[in-house]
């Protein structure tokens, strides 16, 4: 035991020196494998950036947002009760909308001049959508190496070895962050029958790829993200310049960036859904965005306590409920199959 801590600890330190010090632009394995599984599908830029954490990322400083810096020692945890930490919940069964996630709009039916959830009647050329993109803050060190990743032990059981492994301070709310990653990958998977199809977590951009693919059931695919300043745009109202349906097939999976020291991601399976490529520009300018959004046209098994609900005047069963995707979420989606001469 001793010796596999000691492995894990070396690996992680060399890690972090080279991803915060040395992030270069040459070919990551992990692009390989990606361009060799899905030769048809490029990577994303938000994941290519992730792959290569920016050399000015600091490891003992973030913006307020999801991402929990990484840190060789103590640290100031001067921002624990920042509520822009937090972000919004993801998991359909959720009774409320919690503080995971980020990137977005706030999702709480008080705020006026910002949303998450839409009718799928706004996602149309002419609407305006008021929206807030704030700063994204992935994980300092990104995406890891499938290899680090595999040996860096993911359970609740393991949580203060891996706070101390990161720096993290215990009773934190980066601490708190993290568990709160860990009880939902750890949720047992949905039963026969339940909205998500699949549900799994990813620590490395190899096991995504693979879980994704193997939840659509083809290779076939592509990974899409909305095209969004990571620094983020003030609020603002936004009007639709054009829409494009993603995707040949009626499910999707959808994966969502999670609090932790290197990049998480929660997947899941959408259930029957549309999703849409949508071009906005601003009233306040900043210029055009790209947004992901995904419509669920079959909520009949959602919990009734689901923010959307609130926030829509709607029920479980009723008009599909559509949602952005933040900076870095992707959505899988099956390519489209050309149609017969």
């Amino acid at each position: 035991m001793a010796r596999f801590a000691s492995a894990v600890l070396l690996a992680a330190a060399l890690l972090m020196a080279g991803r915060l010090t040395n992030a270069g632009p040459s070919t990551t394995a992990e692009e390989v494998f990606w361009r060799a599984l899905l030769p048809g599908s490029a990577v994303p830029d938000a994941v290519l950036q992730l792959l290569r954490p920016a050399t000015t990322t600091s490891p003992t400083k973030r913006p307020a947002s999801q991402g929990v810096p990484a840190s060789g020692g103590a640290r100031d945890d001067d921002d624990d009760d920042d509520p822009s930490f937090k972000g919004y919940e993801f998991s359909y069964d959720a009774p409320i909308a919690t503080t995971r996630g980020g990137g977005a709009a706030t999702p709480t039916p008080t705020a006026p001049t910002a949303a998450v959830f839409f009718h799928e009647e706004a996602v149309r050329v002419g609407e305006r959508l008021p929206l807030h993109f704030r700063a994204a803050a992935p994980a300092a060190l990104g995406l890891l190496p499938r290899g680090v990743a595999d040996s860096i032990p993911f359970t609740t059981a393991a949580l203060p070895a891996v706070l101390a492994l990161f720096g993290v301070p215990p009773g934190s709310s980066r601490a708190a962050a993290m568990a709160e990653t860990l009880r939902t990958c750890e949720r047992p998977p949905p039963v026969a029958g339940e909205a998500e199809e699949a549900r799994f977590c990813a620590t490395s951009l190899e096991a995504m790829v693979e879980r994704a693919v193997a939840a659509l059931g083809t290779r076939d695919v592509r990974a899409v993200t909305s095209a969004l300043p990571r620094a983020g745009l003030p609020p603002q109202a936004y009007t639709v310049r054009a829409v494009r349906r993603i995707g040949g097939g009626a499910s999707f999976v959808a994966c969502h960036d999670e609090a932790y020291p290197y990049t998480v991601y929660w997947c899941h399976g959408t259930g029957p859904a549309r999703a849409y490529l949508v071009e906005m520009e601003g009233a306040r300018g900043g210029g055009a965005v790209t947004v992901a959004f995904v419509c669920h046209t079959d909520t009949s098994r959602w919990n009734p306590e689901h923010v959307s609900f609130k926030v829509l005047g709607t029920k479980p069963g009723g008009a599909p409920v559509c949602h952005l995707m933040p900076y870095g979420h992707v959505i899988w989606a099956k390519n489209v199959k050309p149609s017969p001469a």
